[in-house]
């Protein structure tokens, strides 16, 4: 692994550069994107069916709207480039435009960019994915880390909807959700692949961690891919880490790895959901994202309903994980979380996401590592 030296010197005060690219056509959350060629393209979320590209390459990038998303709208589907076409997997979203509630999709897209025409792929995930990661090592296989239970989260939905005039029901319905123990919510620990050519699905192994939902995942150069936070139940996150590789059999490895440090500020890590990440020259940048503060002392308290009076937090702290160690060396100029991470070369892009209170933003960031500083610009 390249060395590289993070120092603090931005420490709640980003370096803020020249800008570079065209805010978002709307504001963008909860969608999906990747880059391919050098041309970023988002859709879903806050933009429902509509796909746009955006060429960097150009002299004066501009958004262009392309074929609109064939399925249902849907929130958290993730993105993967394989084989020069675009898979979109999963999500949250209505099965058709007839139903009266969400569920989590285990459905498959392809997006052909040389033709602009997108299709379903006639397969489903083995699980359903809703707040999964999803990244590809090698071009030919997406890996999903982490995801709710379909099970679970689709039945509170449909429960909810059956009692909807019914407050004491609701009452429990929602009492029943938020009680339980982390264990009891059976998120994902399950590590996923999916090969393009053979349209096909296995199984890489199972995470040595609780099952998450809404982890961050980077992968560096050598093909380690690092897993950061996410949420163990509604309202509760943790500041795990960890690492794995897979080799050309299909068979994992996992290495443990330090829990993310607390922020300067603050005496506990809570960890976060809905983080960006990537990796920059080997190093992995992890930015923004939400917490409950408080919500892990009371869960270890005894409290399974760990984040009841808490306040949902948007984060603006950036960590690094380098040479064995976590460090808080930056912060974004507003709380952010729920975008779009993209790799860039020597920047990660940051496009859309949610502030503070869950707005929406069309903002584009670049996270830059320069002469031993994170450096932030819009």
């Amino acid at each position: 692994m390249k060395k590289t030296l993070i120092t603090a010197a931005f420490l709640g005060l980003p370096l803020v550069t020249n800008a570079a690219l065209p805010d978002t056509p709307v504001p963008f959350k909860s969608g999906a994107g990747v880059i391919a060629d050098g041309v970023i393209y988002i859709g879903l979320g806050t933009a429902g069916q509509n796909w746009y590209s955006l060429d960097t390459k150009a002299e004066n990038p501009t958004w262009n709207e392309i074929q609109a998303f064939p399925g249902q709208p849907r929130d958290q589907a993730q993105a993967v480039v394989l084989d020069n076409k675009i898979y979109v997997f999963g999500g949250m979203g209505k099965k058709d435009a007839s139903a009266s509630v969400i569920s989590v999709r285990n459905e498959v897209y392809c997006y052909d960019i040389a033709n602009n025409s997108w299709e379903q792929v006639m397969t489903r995930s083995p699980l359903g994915l809703g707040g999964h990661a999803a990244v590809t090592i090698d071009g030919q296989n997406a890996i999903f880390v982490g995801s709710v239970n379909k099970a679970i989260f689709d039945g509170f939905f449909e429960d909810t909807e059956a009692c909807k005039n019914d407050k004491q029901a609701l009452a429990a319905i929602n009492a029943a959700y938020v009680g339980k123990k982390t264990q009891d919510y059976f998120f994902m620990a399950d590590i996923l692949a999916y090969n393009a050519k053979a349209n096909a699905w296995s199984n890489l192994g199972r995470s040595p961690n609780k099952g998450t939902a809404g982890s961050a995942l980077a992968v560096n150069d050598d093909g380690t891919a690092t897993v950061i936070g996410g949420e163990i139940k509604p309202g509760l996150r943790t500041a795990k880490t960890l690492q794995f590789n897979v080799d050309k059999y299909g068979v994992i490895s996992f290495t443990q790895t330090p829990d993310m440090v607390a922020p300067h500020n603050e005496s506990v890590q809570e960890g976060v959901a809905g983080a960006f990440a990537g990796s920059i020259d080997n190093v992995v940048v992890v930015a923004g994202g939400a917490n409950f503060p408080g919500s892990t002392q009371a869960y270890a308290q005894g409290k399974n309903f760990a984040h009841e009076g808490k306040t949902k937090t948007w984060r603006d702290e950036i960590y690094t994980y380098a040479n064995g160690e976590w460090n808080e060396v930056g912060s974004l100029p507003l709380p952010l979380g729920y975008g779009v991470t993209i790799d860039n070369g020597d920047e990660l892009l940051l496009i859309g996401g949610e502030t503070t209170n869950g707005v929406a933003t069309s903002k584009i960031y670049s996270i830059k590592l320069q002469d031993g500083k994170v450096a932030v610009s819009q």
